[in-house]
């Protein structure tokens, strides 16, 4: 009897969701789906302005479903270019699964070859992609209904809920990965080969908290600081898939290597998809469209923004909200910021040699522990060339053993080495070329600066 009442409050389950998944070509009939019914759902037709119509609703849900879909690990564009040799990694297995079987309509055999896998391993695999499909769908829609029952925002109990989630943010122990909230604004994937970093991860939680658990009135400020290739983006974006989740709001990535495209990645946050701030905020001017954005911010509701590649202060200081819920964590080889901007600065060194070699060992290295060492140490820990010294290896494995590999590294030219050039799939969409990377830190010293020269 209690688990009847369970499903009938709760229609988010396995074989709900597959039945959906299966009408996905057929918005009329999938707008007849009891999903459709969900707060999440209803809030994104009637941001995105559609009718409620059996085919608008159906359009909205197989819209919903797809962006839980894409919250799952996905392999590189890449792989999926060749053919006759995509093995994609086991976690990305779940987004090609769903994918392939219910929104291209592949068969299962050719997915289950595709794959490598049996059909039985396909059949366990496809099970266990539905149930973390029907977890994600949960908390969000757990998220809309309570946000769809809040009081007005003049009621006091407003800030008691917005700061709920930042109140179960760990700052002692590092949270497991989660889906992000809906309408996040993310375009990295978690990086399956992310080693070390706990402390720093710790560091940046305490950083942003300003070293309480709530803070709501001051924006929050840390920034993850160094060298080109030491991990800055890196950090945060396993920081963003730790512990966004537990920023109601949402998470919402924008890269300030471009200032004069900042404007363009503001306004993206409120388009339909993310913030959903007005049905028709498509089609308002660029002006309007950062008005809201930056208006939005500055609600109680606790959002996560990352400003990746902000070298200027100014940026910081004219993008940065002024107040509310929001924390703010940078990316920057500015290693000082001024006092009067609050920002409390995390300077990352390079790894640790342990991590160095987990690293390495992250591309199918068993064995040869003193070379893989040795490779480390001639590559100074530097997060992004054991990045690329990995790659390479694992690319030219059947032509180049660590040893080989380690010799060419003690040549006087060795950033001129081909590995350290990085021609593979870059996990921060960043420059893959230790040489250049450095260049970029360098050129940014003053010679007119005692500390710079």
């Amino acid at each position: 009897m209690n688990k009847s009442n369970k499903r009938d409050k709760n229609p988010i389950n396995s074989g709900a969701v597959r039945k959906a998944l299966r009408t996905w070509h057929n918005t009329p009939v999938l707008g007849k789906h009891p999903l459709t019914k969900l707060h999440i759902v209803t809030h994104r037709r009637i941001a995105a302005d559609y009718s409620d119509t059996l085919e608008d609703r159906g359009r909205t849900l197989r819209e919903v479903l797809r962006d839980a879909i894409n919250t799952f690990p996905q392999p590189p564009v890449q792989a999926e270019q060749e053919k006759n040799s995509f093995y994609p990694d086991k976690e990305c297995r779940p987004y090609v699964i769903l994918t392939e079987r219910f929104i291209n309509g592949r068969n299962i055999d050719y997915i289950a070859a595709q794959l490598g896998i049996a059909l039985r391993t396909f059949h366990d695999e496809q099970s266990r992609a539905l149930h973390t499909l029907v977890d994600i769908l949960r908390q969000w829609e757990e998220a809309q209904e309570t946000k769809t029952s809040l009081p007005p925002a003049k009621s006091s109990s407003t800030t008691d809920y917005t700061i709920h989630n930042l109140e179960a943010l760990p700052l002692h122990t590092l949270p497991d990965y989660g889906p992000l909230p809906l309408g996040s604004q993310m375009p990295l994937t978690r990086n399956p080969l992310f080693v070390g970093r706990e402390q720093d991860l710790h560091n940046l939680a305490h950083a942003l908290m300003g070293g309480q658990t709530v803070a709501i009135g001051n924006t929050g400020t840390a920034a993850a600081t160094g060298l080109g290739g030491i991990g800055k983006t890196q950090l945060a974006n396993e920081f963003v898939h730790r512990y966004g989740q537990f920023f109601y709001g949402g998470v919402f990535w924008l890269s300030f290597a471009d200032p004069k495209a900042v404007p363009s990645e503001v306004a993206n946050c409120g388009r339909v998809g993310a913030m959903d701030l007005r049905p028709n905020f498509a089609d308002l001017p660029l002006e309007d469209q950062v008005r809201l954005v930056k208006a939005a911010w500055q609600e109680t509701t606790p959002r996560l923004l990352i400003f990746d590649n902000c070298e200027d202060p100014e940026l910081l200081f004219e993008w940065r909200p002024v107040s509310g819920g929001c924390r703010v964590l940078v990316t920057s080889r500015r290693a000082e910021w001024e006092p009067t901007l609050g920002v409390n600065t995390l300077m990352l060194d390079v790894l640790k040699r342990e991590e160095s070699i987990a690293l390495l060992r992250k591309y199918n290295f068993a064995g040869e522990a003193e070379i893989l060492n040795e490779i480390a140490k001639e590559l100074g820990d530097l997060p992004l060339a054991i990045h690329l010294a990995g790659s390479y290896l694992y690319r030219y494995q059947r032509v180049v053993s660590p040893a080989d590999y380690l010799t060419q590294l003690r040549d006087p030219a060795l950033l001129e080495h081909p590995s350290l050039k990085g021609t593979g799939i870059s996990p921060t969409r960043h420059t893959q070329n230790v040489y250049k990377t450095i260049t970029l830190s360098y050129d940014r010293l003053d010679p007119t600066d005692a500390i710079d020269r």
